[in-house]
């Protein structure tokens, strides 16, 4: 057993990992249940996720499927999550490496594929990657992308600018509400 406060020797080193937060346990699982499947808010906070919206419910679920519905403010966002039931309050985000752009004349928004319209507040050049600001239309709020900077370039984008946002249904995490 070993007690480490950095993540990635946590990551590296360990077959199971037990979070605590104030003296409680938050989550144990494994490296990849953790990073992929974070139970809390201080859990998806920890492992990276910034893009977090705290404000939604779960509109439907279907046990079959394992595909949740989740509405958020004007946004119905699909997730694959088997623990919820309908009613649930739950917060929901996803890693900034995880969002995906398109050219905004590339299509329209489109809910059934959690692609939403957002303007790009800022671009920041880290080298191979950008980091991009962007304001999705429906909700007023910022988010960050992290995208290749060649990509980047293919689509044209600039500061003021509107884009299409994907966000993929299999990378957004959701968790309850405590």
């Amino acid at each position: 057993m070993f007690i480490t406060h950095n993540l990635e020797e946590a990551f590296l080193l360990a077959d199971r990992i037990l979070i605590l937060y104030e003296g409680k346990v938050q989550q144990f699982g494994t490296p990849e249940e953790i990073f992929y499947h974070p139970e809390n808010l201080h859990v998806a906070e920890l492992i990276g996720i910034s893009n977090i919206f705290d404000d939604a419910y779960v509109e439907e679920h279907g046990e079959e499927s394992k595909r949740t519905v989740l509405k958020s403010g004007d946004m119905k966002i699909k997730i694959k999550s088997p623990n919820f039931k309908a009613g649930d309050k739950v917060s929901w985000g996803i890693h900034p490496e995880n969002i995906t752009l398109l050219r905004a004349d590339s299509g329209s928004e489109d809910q059934e594929e959690n692609i939403y319209s957002a303007h790009v507040n800022s671009i920041i050049n880290k080298g191979p990657k950008k980091r991009i600001t962007l304001k999705l239309v429906k909700r007023n709020k910022s988010r960050t992308a992290e995208v290749p900077a060649q990509f980047v370039d293919s689509l044209e984008l600039h500061e003021g600018g509107l884009c299409l946002v994907r966000l993929e249904t299999s990378k957004v995490v959701a968790f309850k509400n405590f």
